[in-house]
């Protein structure tokens, strides 16, 4: 900094030539030399005052550049001081979106134990009457407060998952803001110690005074400037804890208000199904009185014309398979029937042929573990509630769901309804399982015996048969039912035009009948 020296130079060039004035008496210089080394005094005097004018500039600048840096320090303080406040504000926000959550709870776990109270008050007039009605209902009761409970949880979970990304996003806002005033901070205070040392050694190199004066003047801006680096450090580590406290804080709190809603929640799915509970046995109580008004008719030798059995009460009341076959399409409907066999379980999915003494049920891709599908073997009886739908004719129940029930077991054996091929009554045996006799293998349109679905991998066949009557009817083996493993794919691959065969399978529909083979004989 050769600011510094200027002065310093003017000073000893004045002190020189002061010397040589005095020496030039002494020695009795010319009047003449006098007045030059006067001339030089005054020039010289001017010159000290000029860098003295101009040290005092700089004293100014240095000044003014220091004021800067103490307002740019105070501009730093007031961000972290607002940050500091957003922080709060969040935490308080997030304490009072709790506070109004704990209310709102249990408000409604309030009005969920009024309620509930008073339904067990007429549950409790019921429980003598009709103890297996509470049995089912229950049940019902159960059942629904675990759907509930999985309900509350997902939606818990999601609720949960965005107020800790919220949580989150305005705890890194303040940290970013805090990081970026303190990297910035950091930055100036970096380039002033640059400019000090800088200092320093130009001061060192012109005078050891000037240089010892320079230190100790940075020596004290530097101790200030670190008391307030310091400062502003204790300052962020508060913000910091500050900022983990209230993130602890708030999650505790979710926690706290989670539990109390789940508690909520079961309460008022308690409530719900105490309800429906109510409902059920209200209407069997009514049938209870109905039953009793007979009775008590009977014993008076009152006869009355019998009347029809009630209509189904609901979706899930068990229908025979003429209320079946009545249902509108895309009706919620339920059967109990008999497995008699299953395709390949596949994605917690299975498509099981079903049939009872009365008809039998295509039921397409119900939900199934393949833990149970394990358990549809031939026989087992089944309750199934799904839609009854049609797709290119066949009828058949989707979206369906199963309970494996206990009790008998029935396996149909194959109906021979060759003479029904042609006839109307085909369609009344749909997906039963069925047998046709002395049917002639015709040939395909690429003048083959039978025809693959997929040319070079396994899948279906297709197979054309003729009746005693020249009427040609399309089979299929289903890979999916019987894959080329099973002895049917074989015997189909093996077979000729004009082979005489009998042909067992179920009778599924695609566009007309399109029997899917279980079993093929040569004809006796």
């Amino acid at each position: 900094m050769k600011k510094y020296l200027t002065p310093a130079l003017a000073v000893i060039a004045v002190i020189a030539i002061v010397l040589c004035i005095v020496f030039a008496g002494q020695r009795g210089v010319k009047q003449e030399d006098y007045d030059a080394l006067n001339a030089k005094l005054t020039d010289a005097e001017v010159a000290a005052k000029t860098a003295a004018e101009a040290a005092a500039k700089e004293k100014e600048e240095a000044v003014a550049a220091k004021t800067e840096l103490e307002g740019q320090v105070a501009d730093l303080t007031t961000k972290l001081t607002d940050a500091e406040a957003a922080a709060k504000t969040a935490a308080e926000a997030a304490a009072k979106e709790k506070e109004e959550a704990v209310a709102a709870v249990q408000a409604t776990a309030d009005e969920a134990v009024k309620a509930k109270t008073e339904l067990e008050g007429q549950v409790a007039d019921l429980t003598a009457k009709l103890t297996d009605a509470e049995a089912a209902a229950k049940a019902a009761a159960e059942a629904a407060v675990k759907e509930k409970e999985e309900a509350v949880a997902a939606a818990q979970a999601a609720a949960e998952t965005d107020t800790k990304t919220k949580i989150d996003e305005a705890v890194k806002a303040v940290q970013d803001k805090a990081d970026a005033a303190k990297t910035a901070f950091e930055g100036q205070i970096a380039d002033l110690n640059k400019q000090l040392e800088e200092a320093k050694e130009a001061a060192t190199k012109d005078a050891d005074a000037a240089a010892k004066a320079l230190a100790d003047a940075a020596d004290a801006a530097k101790a200030e400037l670190e008391g307030k680096v310091t400062e502003l450090t204790d300052k962020l580590a508060a913000a910091e804890t500050a900022k983990d406290e209230a993130v602890a804080a708030a999650k505790k709190e979710l926690e706290t208000a989670k539990e109390e809603a789940v508690a909520a929640a079961k309460e008022e799915a308690v409530a719900a199904a105490m309800k429906e509970a109510e409902e059920a046995k209200a209407t069997l109580e009514a049938k209870v009185a109905e039953l009793e008004q007979k009775i008590a008719d009977a014993a008076k030798g009152e006869e009355k014309p019998e009347e029809k059995p009630a209509e189904p009460a609901s979706e899930d009341a068990v229908m025979d398979h003429a209320a079946y076959v009545e249902a509108e399409l895309d009706s919620a409907v339920c059967v109990e029937t008999y497995v008699q066999a299953t395709q390949s379980w596949w994605d917690n999915k299975i498509t099981v042929y079903a049939q009872s003494k009365d008809g039998a049920y295509f039921i397409y891709n119900m939900a199934c573990t393949e833990e149970d599908a394990a358990k549809l073997v031939p026989g087992a009886k089944i309750r199934v509630k799904g839609f009854k739908s049609e797709w290119s004719g066949e009828v058949e129940i989707t979206d369906a769901t199963f309970e494996l029930l206990e009790g008998d077991t029935f396996v149909a054996e194959p109906e021979d309804i060759t003479a029904a091929l042609g006839t109307d009554d085909l369609i009344n045996h749909q997906n039963e399982k069925v047998l046709f006799k002395g049917l002639t293998v015709a040939a395909q349109d690429d003048g083959a015996a039978f025809g693959r679905k997929n040319p070079t991998d396994p899948d279906d066949l297709y197979v054309r048969f003729t009746t005693a009557d020249g009427q040609v009817f399309n089979f299929c083996v289903e890979y999916y039912l019987t894959n080329e493993n099973s002895d049917v794919y074989k015997a189909v691959e093996g077979l000729q035009i004009g082979d005489v065969v009998d042909v067992e399978g179920y009778l599924y529909w695609y566009e007309g009948p399109n029997t899917h083979i279980t079993a093929v004989t040569k004809a006796q």
